[in-house]
């Protein structure tokens, strides 16, 4: 097991030695979560420490090179204090999203700073053991050029489209032909924890560690970006439900759509609201005779979303009025659903969060449409802050979460 992980290993252990290993993990704990750096006498307050215990336990933490010296602090008179915070690169995790078109994999340090970072956008997701085989490559080659020994790595949280469950570490949908759990695989190859869970709770999660809902009571994040999904933080934890698949907003059945889904029902929202619908609804058009700026590839004849969403902030027509469809069906389905769950905020993340500006009214108008007023005044439409890459952050984050680190 890596060092930092023999540090962080969760001892069951009455003995001094075990509750004195207890201590220094809350020390670090409360140090890696505090915005600034800590005295001696405010950790002790803190963890509940006499100060000559502290004294001692930080001293050899500072052996360990797990916390640093950081300076002295300002008091105005008298001896001035030495203040205390964690070495933000005594561990490292990383961060690796699994969806249908796309590799990510990012190297973080204790302040989740990313110090390394890969994407492979030629990636297609396939549920055979090359293609698992193929993500090990890219991760042990990531992990390689980061130049991050592996005895400082704390773990992996991995994030993958499609119904998983993060209590057990298994995905139901894709490499689900092993004979253990996903994470157990992941785990035995690399020799580091491993976590899951889907792309959707890890947006979630970077909302509520660095974004705009991270002082929210309860607040949902909508995933538009190819398909749909929703995270729910409600009482500050985020919803996962019995078997960790709440919020597949995107497979609600909705009135006058027969399409059929990739999960193999019709009439999912995600046929109409989603990144896969604009690409069929601007294909439908063009062969309708439509014109756009965009220029179809000659070969496929398709136009990747992230095109069109791109088009329609540079001006164009067809890619604007389409664009504006999905946020108005998107504003009906969220208002059905503030009518439900009265959220505080409602925040759009995903690939289509830059599309803000074209986005919102009409999402709005869609929720006014179908929310009762009263409800919707009490509730914020925002955009995400974090940025498109909030899953990659939030499966990075997942480990310190899991590690108590943030």
């Amino acid at each position: 097991m890596p060092f930092v992980n023999l540090f962080f290993k969760d001892i069951v252990d009455i003995s001094n030695e075990g509750r004195q290993h207890a201590q220094k993990r809350k020390i670090v704990s409360i140090l890696n979560k505090a915005e600034q750096a800590l005295t001696i006498p405010e950790l002790c307050k803190k963890v509940r420490l006499s100060v000559p215990t502290g004294t001692r336990l930080i001293n050899e933490l500072i052996e360990q090179k797990v916390i640093v010296d950081s300076g002295k602090k300002e008091t105005g008179n008298g001896r001035r204090p030495s203040l205390y915070k964690m070495d933000k690169n005594y561990a490292y995790s990383i961060g690796v999203i699994i969806l249908l078109k796309g590799l990510s994999i990012s190297v973080y340090n204790l302040a989740m700073e990313e110090v390394y970072s890969d994407e492979i956008e030629d990636f297609i997701l396939k549920n055979n053991l090359e293609c698992l085989e193929t993500v090990s490559s890219h991760i042990k080659k990531s992990i390689q050029q980061s130049g991050i020994k592996k005895n400082k790595i704390l773990g992996m949280g991995v994030g993958i489209t499609g119904r998983i469950s993060s209590k057990t570490g298994t995905s139901y949908n894709y490499f689900n032909f092993l004979e253990s759990s996903l994470v157990e695989y992941f785990e035995k190859s690399f020799q580091f924890p491993a976590y899951l869970d889907n792309d959707t709770h890890l947006i979630g999660l970077a909302e509520q560690v660095f974004g705009k809902a991270r002082n929210v009571r309860n607040a949902f994040v909508v995933n538009l970006s190819q398909g749909l999904g929703l995270a729910m933080i409600t009482n500050r934890e985020i919803v996962t439900g019995d078997d960790g698949f709440a919020g597949e907003f995107g497979h609600m059945q909705i009135v006058g759509s027969n399409k059929l889904c990739l999960c193999g029902k019709r009439g999912c929202l995600e046929t109409v609201v989603s990144g896969h619908a604009l690409e069929e609804d601007f294909k439908e058009h063009i062969e309708a005779g439509e014109t756009s700026l965009l220029t179809l590839n000659k070969k496929n004849k398709e136009v990747s979303f992230k095109k069109i969403l791109k088009a329609a902030r540079e001006g164009d027509a067809l890619s604007i009025s389409l664009t504006h469809n999905i946020g108005f069906k998107l504003g009906n389905a969220l208002g059905n659903i503030i009518n439900l769950l009265n959220p505080g905020v409602i925040i759009i993340g995903g690939k289509f969060a830059p599309a803000k500006n074209i986005l919102f009214d009409s999402i709005k108008s869609g929720m006014i449409h179908t929310s009762l007023s009263l409800l919707l005044q009490s509730c914020e439409l925002t955009f995400s802050s974090v940025g498109t890459d909030a899953a990659i952050k939030g499966a990075g984050a997942l480990v310190l979460r899991r590690k108590n680190l943030i």
